[in-house]
């Protein structure tokens, strides 16, 4: 028998199968109508639906079931031919390989012909974006002036990149990355039909970590069931980078407690214990985001224990500072290195604050609890800004050199 990948093994047949309520209620519409367009444009990013939505169109415009409303029925000749990829009317084009002229002026010319068994002859374009200019062009009569007896549906990830009068000539759905709930439905699905046992917490994890993609989903529940036995939350996380051992909670109370030396430390010891430390910064950003949201009074939110002694600016400060750690780290040579920055800069303006609070005491007595307060506030803001704008050296060198000041559009 032949083994197939979870994501296609489960992938949805019918409309109430798919996973995104919004694509979900979109369709039932259009097709509940009869009248389906001649072209669909499914745009979005990789792995969310967009293909399985297009197959289960061609199935419901071309179902034999004199029974069925608007769903296919998955049992008549048609529709069991194109679940199973032998239906001769489905043609599937992957534009990032067959993207010439040449290649749209024949599908022009077998267009023209009627199909073999379905009421409508289905053309999926995958990555249309790819196409040349010229087979725009060629495509784009044809879109004018389509046979009755055919049906369009472009598919891509990056919908900027069509022309204009492509677009106006399709019906739009667009395809968002979906919530962690929609993933966990779907994921469920291979759970029920291959037996697994899994701890709770496991489904919740994998749909929080994929980013929005079911097919991502799909591949790390199949990776887990590979070992044959009850899948724990540990080896979920293992997986996916989520070291138990990584406890982001306590670079944070480090950082509370301005230790430089130690918080460098625990950098290093998430690097030997091979942890992943884009997964790392994301847990520390969450509960930063948490904490700034419970202290400016949001309601139902509890601050992480970690961030309590931190004020509003100070997180403001920490979530931009991680925020750009965790783009540079993708392509720094060291890996650690965009984190350890993080560290060392937050580690300086703490002594430049108290040496300024020190200054203060010394020259006027003692400064109130609010102004010092408000002094380090300012200064760890004051981060951010030199990042966006440049050190005061480099402002001042700006304004004295205006004739190689360099626009920026």
């Amino acid at each position: 028998m032949e083994s197939k990948a979870y994501y296609l093994k489960y992938r949805p047949q019918k409309i109430s199968e798919l996973d995104s309520l919004e694509i979900r209620q979109g369709l039932e519409k259009v097709l509940k109508s009869g009248r389906p367009p001649h072209a669909f444009l499914f745009a979005g990013p990789k792995g969310i639906g967009k293909t399985s939505a297009a197959r289960i169109i061609a199935k419901a415009v071309n179902c034999l079931s004199k029974k069925r409303s608007y769903e296919p029925c998955n049992r008549c000749e048609i529709c069991q031919a194109i679940t199973d990829g032998s239906a001769l009317d489905l043609i599937e084009i992957d534009a990032a390989s067959n993207r010439g002229i040449d290649d749209i002026r024949n599908l022009r010319d077998k267009i023209k012909l009627t199909p073999v068994k379905c009421k409508y002859k289905v053309y999926i374009i995958d990555e249309v974006h790819m196409l040349t200019t010229e087979a725009f062009n060629a495509l784009l009569k044809t879109l004018e002036e389509p046979p009755e007896h055919a049906i369009f549906i472009l598919c891509t990830t990056q919908p900027e990149k069509l022309p204009k009068t492509i677009i106006s000539r399709c019906l739009r759905f667009n395809f968002h990355k979906a919530n962690p709930e929609e993933v966990i439905r779907a994921v469920e699905r291979a759970v029920k039909g291959e037996k697994l046992k899994i701890e709770k917490g496991v489904l919740e994890t994998i749909g929080k970590s994929v980013d929005g993609s079911f097919r991502d989903g799909h591949k790390i529940l199949e990776q887990l069931s590979f070992a044959g036995r009850k899948i724990t939350l540990k080896e979920t996380k293992k997986l996916l980078g989520q070291i138990e051992e990584l406890a982001p909670d306590k670079l944070l109370l480090l950082l509370a407690s301005k230790d430089v030396k130690a918080a460098l430390t625990e950098i290093d010891r998430i690097v030997q214990i091979g942890g992943d430390l884009s997964v790392y910064i994301q847990e520390i950003l969450e509960r930063l985001r948490l904490g700034m949201l419970a202290k400016i009074g949001l309601e139902d939110i509890e601050p992480p224990e970690e961030t309590k002694d931190f004020s509003v600016n100070q997180i403001k400060s920490l979530i931009q500072l991680f925020s750009r750690a965790a783009l540079e780290i993708k392509t720094s040579p060291i890996p650690q290195l965009p984190l350890e920055l993080v560290v060392v800069e937050w580690g300086e303006e703490s002594t430049e604050v108290a040496k300024q609070t020190n200054a203060l005491r010394s020259s006027g007595g003692s400064a109130s609890l609010q102004t010092q307060a408000s002094l380090r506030d300012t200064s760890h803001t004051s981060i951010a800004h030199q990042h966006r704008c440049g050190t005061s050296e480099d402002i001042a060198s700006r304004q004295l050199s205006p004739r190689i000041r360099t626009k920026h559009f």
